[in-house]
């Protein structure tokens, strides 16, 4: 009982902690980190077909320098410029073959 009375208080801590936290702050830091390991990231998650895992880091070189010409955020992916975004993606692809 000691201890769902511990893990309680600890979770009513956290959101208590939480909620004195500005969100644009914490969307900032994350942004931030995003785009700081974006190419390496990139490089380590990606699945690329055979032919091109060797230009990985070249393929994810072009698409951070043209996500952020073109003002975008890993996070748009998920919303209506996700077509645009893969539109880059496509293209970083063809031009390292």
């Amino acid at each position: 009982m000691k201890w769902l009375v511990l893990v309680g208080a600890a979770v009513i801590g956290f959101l208590v902690a939480f909620s004195f936290t500005a969100s644009d702050e914490i969307g900032a830091e994350v942004d931030k980190r995003l785009d700081e390991d974006f190419v390496s990231r990139c490089v380590a998650r990606a699945q690329f077909p055979a032919e091109l895992e060797a230009k990985a880091p070249q393929i994810c070189g072009c698409m951070k320098r043209e996500f952020d010409n073109r003002g975008l955020k890993l996070t748009d992916a998920f919303g209506e410029k996700q077509a645009e975004m893969q539109k880059i993606t496509q293209r970083c692809a063809r031009n390292a073959m």
